[in-house]
């Protein structure tokens, strides 16, 4: 019975060790496959796309009226751009008082203005149909 055991043990390491080469051979052929040049030029769009941002400035209030102002700068392509202003309630969704949204927007800035909604907390958010998003700082208005 214990040569038997023992047996078993052997081939169980046989196969870790097999496999072990396997693996090691595979992730020396991904090291070898990631200095190549579609490599170089995968991480120069990566690093395009880090350079890539969205913003959102605090709202503001002026006359009953309260602006947000997003934006996107930095960036290839297009995308459909969404700004939001939005006054915050605890305990519930925040309730959106401003919104415009543009498709095709590729860089610049947006600017969504709409009726306060008595004194509160507010705060601009900007949306990317990438599926980004970025939030303001909170500030009392209105």
């Amino acid at each position: 019975m214990k040569d038997r055991n023992r047996s078993v043990r052997l081939a169980a390491v046989g196969v870790l060790v097999a496999g072990s080469v396997l693996v090691g051979g595979s992730t020396a052929g991904a090291a070898w496959a990631s200095s190549s040049p579609a490599a170089a030029a995968s991480r120069s769009a990566s690093e395009q796309a880090a350079a890539c941002s969205l913003g959102a400035d605090n709202p503001t209030a002026s006359n009953g009226t309260v602006s947000g102002t997003g934006s996107r700068a930095g960036c290839g392509g297009t995308v459909t751009l969404t700004v939001q202003v939005r006054r915050h309630r605890t305990a519930w969704p925040d309730k959106v008082v401003a919104e415009t949204s543009r498709t095709g927007f590729s860089n610049g800035d947006l600017r969504a203005s709409g009726n306060c909604d008595g004194q509160g907390t507010y705060f601009t958010e900007t949306r990317s149909s990438s599926g980004n998003k970025l939030s303001s700082g909170r500030t009392t208005l209105c």
